[in-house]
C-alpha cells in the first residue's frame, strides 16, 4: 500500500492537500471493499490442534507445591547441611537420556 509522507505521493511528486485526501479516501474505500469480500474465508482446526490447545491450557494450571518441603530445602541449602550426591544426579541424567 502506498503511503503519503509530507505531501509527496508514491512517485515522489508533490500533491495538494485535496489530491492527497482524495487518493487516501480512494485507497480506504478500496481496502474496505476488499476486506468485505474476504469475510467468507473459513479456518478448520484439526483434532490434533484442539488437543494441543487443551493440553497447553492445562499446563497453565498451578501445579501442587509442597511448601513445607520447599522451606526445608531452602533452610538446608542456607545452613550448608544439604548434601548433593553427584553420582545419583549423573545416574538419573543417564537414565533420562536412555543410556543406562
Amino acid at each position: 500500500m502506498a503511503m503519503e509522507i509530507n505531501g509527496l505521493n508514491s512517485s515522489g511528486n508533490k500533491t495538494s492537500a485535496s489530491q492527497g485526501t482524495a487518493s487516501t479516501r480512494a485507497r480506504q474505500t478500496s481496502s474496505a471493499s476488499s476486506n468485505n469480500s474476504s469475510s467468507s474465508e473459513q479456518v478448520n482446526i484439526s483434532a490434533e490442534a484442539r488437543l494441543l490447545s487443551q493440553v497447553a491450557s492445562g499446563l497453565g494450571a498451578d501445579a501442587p507445591i509442597d511448601h513445607d518441603k520447599v522451606a526445608a530445602l531452602k533452610a538446608a541449602l542456607a545452613d550448608g547441611s544439604y548434601q548433593i550426591n553427584a553420582d545419583t544426579i549423573a545416574d538419573k541424567m543417564l537414565e533420562l537420556d536412555g543410556k543406562l
